[in-house]
């Protein structure tokens, strides 16, 4: 304990010195352009290069730690610093001072990847049918290499950073291998035969064969005792509260919120999860409970009040946590955010009139919610790549089918991104999508989209053919109880 608490004193009593530094170098794509120089603490310096992409940067008041450079990703910097960059074969090489710190960053991230590099498994397969009696000594041997490696430093920050980088991101690894544990490459082909049957042709069985597709990929199980073994060595026995840790490593930041969800979801908190049925509330507790440093304990109430406010259906179920946010809040950007996603609740409850859109709709034209009134319209937000919204269509084009001649329009809104649109108008067309198919004009940021506070898809809008809003988190096509509602409304 004592050691820990003399590793983050020793953080704390660094991070605040600033001076001077120059970053300089020749980097060929930042030829005739600008890249950011910047950092968790809201640092953000653009840097542009002259026509060869030499650029010379000084800096006040540089504050010591991991930055992000363009393409070039991190870098760690210290006051004083006087650092070349020199770029050859799209290979970046650290010159002058901080380069021998930065080559262990640079070995260290090198080595990680050789765990990490698979997109939506962050594993890599191989690894994900390795038996952890095996997996966890390798990466012990990772954690012990980098631990080495930082001898050949003489600066202790960076030293203690590289050290707990390597003890976190092992965490880290270790969070997506026990989410995935056991998924074998060899046995994914039922799965993408069953994703790959058209919509038109998915009968009542799709869901429960996709399912079962989805669960035979997997050709081991972890054992009681490797779960409980796990779940200690990722989520128990660490210190949250280590400042300039959390502002130098994004794993430490997110292992911090998958401990608070891990924590959410064991049987102590059971009974208030009942109670509130809106787990950013019962992570907010947890958050409050569990981290004491004001700055990191800032951002995680930040990031649950924000999720409750946009989650709540009612502002009086988060009328406290709100004014509780705004009242300890220094952040004046996480004041405003919060600000304006509690208005946004108050402006689209039940009986309001909705906010209005006007969106490109899939042959070209743009179609405003205005423009549909005097019919009821039911919204469906989502997206292409989203599996739990696909699987709502063939329910969805009953409800078209059913109600086709009726004074309802099915307006689904995509919210892909815009270099996206080709595959959305393609995904419409092969899948013959019917109702009014629109694309957001900028995916969850769309003023639309923020006002209704949707940060997850599928979501359902039900608004009457005045434009108020009958129900603002409508049942999904799939739900019967949507079906008797729309009975009621006698179209």
């Amino acid at each position: 304990m004592k050691k820990i608490r003399r590793t983050l004193l020793f953080f704390l009593a660094l991070i605040a010195l600033k001076t001077n530094a120059q970053l300089s170098g020749k980097i060929p794509s930042l030829a005739d352009t600008v890249w950011t120089l910047s950092n968790k603490s809201g640092v953000n310096i653009k840097v542009k290069g002259d026509n060869a992409g030499h650029f010379n940067l000084n800096i006040n008041k540089l504050e010591r730690g991991i930055y992000e450079f363009g393409e070039m990703g991190e870098i760690f910097l210290e006051p004083n610093y006087k650092t070349t960059i020199d770029c050859r074969d799209k290979e970046y090489f650290i010159k002058d001072d901080g380069a021998i710190e930065n080559n262990i960053l640079k070995e260290t991230r090198k080595r990680l990847q050789t765990f990490l590099g698979n997109p939506g498994y962050a594993v890599g397969f191989k690894y994900l049918i390795t038996e952890p009696a095996t997996f966890i000594p390798m990466l012990d041997d990772y954690v012990q290499l980098i631990t080495t490696e930082s001898e050949k430093s003489n600066n202790q920050f960076f030293k203690n950073f590289i050290r707990l980088e390597a003890a976190y991101s092992k965490r880290y690894v270790l969070y997506a291998y026990s989410r995935f544990y056991g998924l074998d490459s060899s046995r994914m082909d039922a799965l993408r035969k069953v994703l790959s049957i058209p919509l038109a042709e998915r009968n009542e069985h799709y869901r429960t064969d996709l399912l079962t597709a989805y669960q035979a990929q997997f050709s081991k199980r972890l054992s009681p005792e490797e779960k409980i073994l796990l779940n200690k060595t990722i989520y128990k026995d660490w210190d949250v509260n280590n400042e300039g840790f959390y502002k130098n490593s994004n794993y430490y930041k997110s292992m911090i919120g998958y401990r608070i969800d891990y924590l959410t979801f064991q049987p102590e908190n059971q009974k208030i999860r009942d109670s509130v049925k809106n787990d950013d509330l019962v992570k907010l507790k947890i958050a409050d409970n569990l981290i004491s440093n004001s700055a990191i304990k800032e951002y995680f109430t930040y990031i649950y009040s924000n999720g409750a406010i946009k989650k709540a259906k009612q502002p009086s179920e988060v009328t406290a946590v709100y004014n509780s946010f705004i009242k300890n809040s220094k952040n004046p950007k996480y004041i405003s955010e919060i600000t304006s996603s509690y208005q946004n609740l108050a402006a689209t409850l039940n009986n309001v009139q909705a906010p209005d859109f006007n969106f490109i709709s899939s042959d070209g034209k743009m179609v405003s919610l205005k423009s549909l009134k005097g019919k009821y319209v039911y919204i469906d937000i989502w997206a292409t790549w989203c599996a739990p919204c696909i699987a709502q269509i063939p329910a969805l084009k009953k409800l078209e089918e059913t109600y086709k001649d009726k004074k309802i329009h099915f307006v689904s809104i995509s919210v892909d991104a815009s270099e996206h649109k080709k595959e959305w108008l393609n995904f419409v067309a092969k899948n013959s999508l019917q109702g009014i198919q629109l694309m957001a004009d900028k995916d969850f940021e769309s003023d639309f989209i923020k006002k209704f506070g949707i940060s997850a898809i599928p979501r359902f809008i039900l608004i009457d053919p005045d434009g108020l809003i009958v129900d603002n988190n409508a049942k999904r096509p799939s739900d019967n109880t949507l079906s008797e509602q729309l009975k009621a409304l006698k179209l």
